[in-house]
């Protein structure tokens, strides 16, 4: 085209051709905004991904964590439980050996009770 040379076209035509240009202006804008869109789920879904996978860890750690108390329970009674049969044959040592006093039966009785204490407080 020569510069100078002017396009006419008929006014319906002219008016037909604005409105198609504004209307793919407005699907062009409407398509980006629909990729924005799209693209802003993805990252929502990803988010809620990683959230699933940091819920799954959470509940394996509080499940661990569970296990974990189960055998402390499990050791501090089988612990009470040999400290009673310990007991139970300090006392019978003690009654057999007839100490020289009671003070010393009390001793005894008392190092045992604070052992066995020390165990519960657990």
């Amino acid at each position: 085209m020569a510069t100078g040379q002017q396009l006419s076209f008929p006014l319906d035509d002219a008016q037909s051709i604005l409105r198609n240009e504004k209307e793919c202006d407005l699907d062009r804008r409407e398509l980006n905004l629909r990729k924005e869109q799209d693209a802003l789920k993805d990252r929502r879904i990803a988010n809620l991904e990683k959230e699933l996978e940091l819920a799954k860890q959470e509940i394996i750690l509080k499940d661990r964590i569970g296990e974990i108390k189960d055998m402390e329970v499990l050791a501090t009674r089988r612990a009470l439980t040999d400290m009673m049969q310990v007991a139970d044959r300090a006392i019978k040592l003690v009654e057999t050996s007839k100490p020289s006093s009671n003070w010393q039966l009390l001793g005894i009785a008392g190092g045992i009770a604070v052992i066995i204490g020390y165990l519960l407080a657990k």
